[in-house]
């Protein structure tokens, strides 16, 4: 068998790379680590310790769906939902992020049987549902 040792990165397409990247590290703290692209498609890397996350611009690129922009409708589709940043204090952290402007989509609450783990879920500047997770 395989060894895995862990997630990478995750790959997101987004409308714009520059806007996208400059909301992560204005309002999450990551890293600009490096760019690329090929025709038609920009691409960035961008880190915060060991996450990291592969923005994608693809001028062929259909917009998001609108029902991707809800945590109710995004849980009926198929393929990726989200992804969640591990943040050592839930409540400080949505209050930090919503005194910047930063949509709020579910407030902190407790998930069911975590021994005590707690969420909450944003909207990135592309509207993409971002989790944000303190563990017990």
């Amino acid at each position: 068998m395989t060894v895995l040792s862990g997630i990478h990165h995750v790959g997101i397409v987004v409308e714009s790379v520059e806007a996208s990247t400059t909301w992560y590290v204005e309002h999450l703290g990551f890293e600009r680590l490096f760019t690329f692209g090929w025709p038609g498609v920009q691409a960035a890397f961008i880190g915060r310790g060991a996450l990291k996350l592969e923005l994608f611009q693809n001028e062929a690129a259909a917009p998001m769906a609108e029902d991707r922009r809800s945590a109710e409708t995004n849980l009926k589709i198929g393929g990726m939902n989200h992804f969640a940043i591990e943040v050592p204090d839930l409540d400080a952290t949505v209050a930090a992020l919503a005194a910047k402007g930063v949509a709020i989509v579910s407030p902190p609450r407790e998930v069911p049987n975590s021994g005590g783990s707690r969420f909450a879920f944003i909207h990135d500047n592309a509207q993409m549902l971002v989790e944000l997770y303190q563990p017990a």
